[in-house]
């Protein structure tokens, strides 16, 4: 389902949207992600071209925090430009610190969106101490020692049981293998997110109905379908439509952008940029429309080193990180990025989740 693909990147744009009277900082970590979002939006489309992509802004964003938080020098920088957080105007590292914990301090009736860290530490490694208390103060995050050593196989079941239980059963796994020996840190976000629909779809109305993969491909698939007035904007600048289909509680939404022509999908992909993200959400105003929207599940698995490396997140990976935030040791660098995402979409509503982890040494 192709045509998706848009649509579910706007998603996870709009949902890191905090309120208007939030302060400068929680707006300027928003716009941040949001543009963190469609550039890694555009790598992953760049080498998936006949391939769905979904993963989760927010989940990167709040990983490479935590790494962000232990960062100096070149990485510093390099994370401040890649993470959109430079461009944003965000350049006083505690503010954004404070941003990020914001964020996770959000919460919302009627929708549920539960975000989780933690931090695992080998037994015989130094952490500086101001580092663990920055990822738990700032991340809420869990942090502990254990031994990557003599118990690889027995962190792996935990680290699996961790992920399991904080996406609710959505993903089930992270790990297929033992961590490395050689592995000091290892690092994961967890977010789970469930949203009814403000108007639900009825699931006698569901009908298979054509859907055109690459836009020539015709396919039947469950089309779910209601009439109401939902937000709705021409966007010329892709030569796409825009429609908002809210949650209950009126704090999430999903933005679901449409190409004119069934072979559009390519002009949206190529076109898209930050400020026509936020210029969609405020074009968007109530009209009386008839809604056909797929059913449909997704999960994706992708390793962001090289995405991360092409967008400038260069030093980190190599003897030249200075993650000097984090320990003293002077050789300590990220050897592996790993994110995981599923999403289900039906007549109910959305439930969505993403883990990304990486790992140090």
């Amino acid at each position: 389902m192709a045509s998706l693909v848009a649509a579910v990147l706007l998603c996870a744009a709009v949902l890191l949207a905090p309120p208007s009277s939030a302060q400068d900082a929680q707006l300027g970590l928003a716009r941040a992600n949001n543009a963190f979002g469609v550039a890694l939006f555009k790598e992953l489309c760049s080498k998936a071209a006949d391939r769905n992509v979904f993963f989760s802004p927010a989940s990167v964003s709040i990983a490479l925090g935590m790494l962000y938080a232990g960062a100096h020098g070149k990485t510093l920088e390099e994370l401040s430009s890649v993470l959109g957080l430079k461009d944003a105007g965000l350049v006083d590292k505690d503010a954004v610190l404070s941003a990020y914990k914001s964020l996770l301090e959000a919460k919302s009736a009627n929708a549920t969106l539960d975000i989780a860290n933690t931090v695992l530490i080998q037994k015989d490694f130094e952490v500086l101490e101001q580092y663990k208390k920055d990822v738990v103060e700032y991340f809420q995050a869990e942090a502990r020692s254990v031994d990557f050593v003599r118990d690889a196989h027995k962190v792996a079941a935990e680290i699996n049981d961790w992920v399991k239980k904080k996406t609710r059963g959505k993903i089930p796994k992270l790990l297929d293998d033992a961590p490395p020996m050689n592995t000091v840190a290892f690092l994961i976000n967890a977010i789970y997110f469930k949203g009814t629909w403000v108007t639900k779809f009825k699931a006698r109305d569901t009908k298979q109905l054509a859907f055109y993969n690459h836009g020539r491909d015709e396919v039947k698939v469950a089309t779910m379908s209601v009439r109401r007035r939902f937000g709705y904007a021409a966007v010329d600048e892709l030569q796409a439509r825009a429609l908002e289909v809210p949650y209950a509680g009126d704090r999430f939404s999903m933005v679901i952008v449409l190409p004119n022509r069934k072979t559009g999908l390519s002009t949206v992909k190529t076109h898209l940029t930050t400020d026509l993200v936020e210029k969609i959400a405020n074009r968007l105003t109530l009209r009386d429309v008839q809604l056909w929207l797929p059913k449909f599940q997704l999960q994706t698995d992708y390793d962001l080193v090289a995405p991360l490396r092409r967008l400038g997140l260069e030093s980190a990976f190599g003897k030249g990180a200075d993650l000097s935030g984090i320990s003293a040791r002077n050789n300590l660098e990220v050897s592996d990025v790993k994110h995981k995402a599923m999403i289900e979409v039906s007549e109910q509503g959305t439930v969505a989740a993403a883990v990304t982890r990486y790992v140090s040494h």
